[in-house]
């Protein structure tokens, strides 16, 4: 029984290598991870049929008779009382248990007739048995396979189960009922031995090249996602020079390539690495391939380019892989990756690749969203701060002319102030952030010309930590507010009308507090107040509705804008923004003043 082990094993050896061949098949990769086309399922019928094919020619001959083994050649003719130990169910199970209920079937079918062919007085069995087991297999993985991986260990017990089936259900399918068992007695034990682990060895073979496959897949798609990560702030600034440069010296360093080269639609913005000397010649190279890369969308591989017979050197590059950029699925340029030799653009480098199309096209578009959002938002800005002042001019231009003959000085000084607001009001319509001190200069030269118009009535009181007059707000957030407060809020008082403007630094936020003592606004008309314009003789609310929508663009739902009034009380109004500066200016003191 020992010889008969050793002689089977080294049978099971060719099987197991032969197995490992087929590992580098496309198709058995399909039939791990989903299910097979019927074209597919012939294929691997056919294979794991020739499995069994060569398990059966490479049998061993037994005489059960006189319970001695001998090695016959198979041409020879077998005779009655005579089997074959063979591997053959090694492929047929296998076939079964992971191309389903189909390959089993057919590889059962091809494994047992040739067996059946090669004659002996239990053909018949092997036939059917066979034929059997690769059904039951295939049966096995429709039923699990799907629902959960079928792991080796479960494999090697599975097969067990099968090939114990039928070695002693050959008796039951022969006529030398006697024989048959003296016969499983002598073989039924090495072959259910050497058959179950050729099986589960089989299948470790698989699933240890397909582990290693699924590794190098993951390895790429860090590798990716890596560079990604190092080019999303140079290609969010768009396809330009520079951001093209920083992203090709990023990919010539994280990648295989010797020399990467990014174009837009007519001409390489960056090249970098080996040739880039060279790209008068490469564009003409190139050109063709270009084209049909931006006409398709598609990836154009190149293992091995021409050499050129007018230059007097030879040339360095070798291999060329030009990847499509896409915005909204339509290319904008293109990405080349060159190689010195042409081995070092491998399969694992063409994956890499076809990621690099999606996660750079991708920061592509969302940079291209994001200018277009500044856009929209400067060009919204700027419309709404052109509604929020005109009424201010005329009235400032009456006072300012009136006082023309009876006090000249001072209005030259309100000229000089209406100038300053005038300027900061066209100046900052082109900015979506400024300083606070560059709004208090507004809210100054404001403030000093309706004092003008209503003398020793109006007065206004700040409290700003000096450490955060740098910092940035919205252009007009708080200067319409105190316009609101002396054309509303005081409209029926004339005496001690007082503003407070306080800002302050609260954890890293910008707290401004707009204070009022005046007449207050009803409940009722504080719950419309800066969502719509509201139609009354006191106004419309669309200066608070202007600076609400201005600082929902600008900081999101990071802004809180709160009015809290109560009748013949006065009304305090709230802005919280992130706090931020200008690059360069630094927080010089945190203290507050008291």
């Amino acid at each position: 029984m020992l010889d008969l082990i050793y002689q089977l094993i080294w049978r099971m050896c060719m099987i197991v290598t032969i197995a490992f061949l087929i590992t580098r098949l496309n198709l058995f990769r399909q039939m791990i991870y989903q299910r097979l086309s019927w074209k597919g399922k012939i294929v691997m019928i056919f294979v794991f049929g020739s499995f069994g094919v060569i398990g059966n020619y490479t049998g061993i001959v037994i005489h059960p008779d006189v319970s001695n083994v001998s090695f016959n050649r198979l041409e020879e003719n077998i005779g009655s009382f005579k089997a074959i130990a063979d591997t053959r169910n090694i492929g047929v199970i296998l076939g079964g248990l992971f191309g389903g209920p189909a390959v089993g079937l057919g590889a059962g079918m091809i494994a047992g007739g040739h067996r059946y062919f090669l004659g002996g007085f239990i053909s018949t069995a092997t036939l059917l048995l066979t034929v059997f087991g690769g059904l039951i297999a295939g049966l096995i993985n429709r039923k699990i396979a799907y629902k959960k991986e079928i792991q080796p260990s479960f494999i090697l017990m599975i097969s067990t189960l099968i090939l114990s089936i039928e070695i002693i259900l050959i008796p039951l399918f022969t006529e030398s009922y006697e024989v048959a068992v003296l016969l499983i007695k002598l073989t039924g034990l090495p072959i259910i031995i050497v058959n179950s682990i050729g099986i589960w060895i089989c299948a470790l073979i698989f699933y240890n090249v397909l582990r290693e496959e699924e590794k190098v897949k993951a390895l790429q798609t860090q590798k990716a996602l890596f560079i990604a990560n190092k080019t999303l702030p140079f290609f969010r600034q768009g396809l330009d020079e520079y951001s093209c440069e920083k992203v090709a010296r990023i990919l010539c360093t994280y990648t295989n390539a010797d020399s990467v080269a990014i174009t837009d639609l007519n001409k390489v913005l960056a090249h970098i690495g080996k040739g880039k000397e060279y790209d008068h010649l490469l564009q003409v190279h190139d050109q063709e391939a270009m084209r049909h890369v931006l006409q398709t969308g598609e990836i154009f591989i190149l293992k091995s380019m021409p050499e050129f017979d007018h230059i007097p050197f030879k040339w360095p590059l070798k291999a060329v892989i030009i990847i499509p950029l896409l915005i909204r699925e339509k290319p904008v340029g293109t990405l080349k990756l060159y190689y010195t030799r042409s081995y070092k653009f491998n399969d694992a480098e063409k994956e890499l690749a076809e990621g690099l199309i999606m996660l750079l096209s991708t920061q592509l578009e969302i940079g291209e969203a994001e200018r277009h959002k500044v856009l929209l938002q400067n060009a919204e800005i700027k419309a709404l701060q052109a509604q929020i002042h005109p009424h201010f001019l005329f009235n400032s231009l009456n006072v300012i002319a009136a006082l023309c003959k009876r006090d000249p000085l001072f209005a030259r000084k309100l000229l000089i102030q209406l100038s300053t607001f005038l300027r900061n009001n066209t100046s900052m319509t082109r900015q979506t952030l400024i300083p606070i001190e560059k709004e208090m200069e507004t809210v100054l030269a404001y403030f000093s010309l309706e004092q003008a118009r209503f003398p020793e009535r109006f007065f206004l009181e700040t409290k700003i930590d000096p450490s955060i007059e740098t910092a940035l707000i919205p252009p007009f957030t708080i200067q319409p507010l105190v316009e609101n407060a002396i054309v509303h809020g005081f409209s029926e008082r004339c005496e001690n009308e007082t503003v407070q403007i306080t800002i302050v630094n609260e954890e890293g936020f910008l707290n401004i507090s707009i204070k009022d003592n005046g007449v207050g606004i009803s409940s009722e008309r504080l719950k419309l107040l800066g969502s719509k314009e509201i139609i009354s003789n006191k106004g419309t609310g669309i200066a608070i509705q202007n600076i609400k929508e201005r600082l929902s663009l600008v900081f999101g739902p990071e802004a809180l804008f709160s009015i809290k009034s109560q009748v013949n009380k006065g009304t305090d109004i709230t802005i919280v923004i992130p706090l931020q500066y200008e690059r360069g200016v630094q927080l010089s003191d945190n203290s507050l003043l008291s």
